[in-house]
């Protein structure tokens, strides 16, 4: 149909002006597949030491977060330490308050400072 209304010269040039634009879409074909190899492998060498440093910071991580769990298991303990000796240093200071305010205590004060002069002066 469509060969019918052409001359077979016109066919011959269609064809051959087909094959040209089939083998240069296969040449761009082939240049992008080597491109996009090159790039393939540009990032595999790439992606290697990449991801070598990344297990290495991963490890590094973990090391700085063990540390940290350390240091704030020794601070918890530590202040639970300071809050005992606190607690003890007011009940002490209290209980010397409540001597101090006590009543025999004042008097044995004023005899310490009565008697010594008594003494002297025998």
């Amino acid at each position: 149909m469509i060969v019918s209304t052409l001359n077979q010269e016109e066919y011959d040039l269609l064809v051959a002006e087909l094959f040209a634009e089939a083998h240069g879409l296969r040449m761009k074909y082939e240049a992008f597949s080597q491109y996009t190899e090159a790039k393939i492998a540009e990032y595999e060498l790439e992606r290697k030491p990449t991801a070598t440093k990344l297990e290495q910071l991963t490890r590094d991580l973990a090391v700085v977060n063990a540390q940290r769990a350390q240091i704030h298991a020794d601070l918890v303990e530590l202040t639970s330490k300071i809050d005992k000796l606190t607690a003890q240093r007011d009940n002490a200071r209290s209980r010397v308050k409540a001597l101090e305010s006590a009543r025999s205590y004042k008097i044995a004060r004023r005899l310490r400072r009565v008697l010594p002069g008594f003494l002297r002066g025998n």
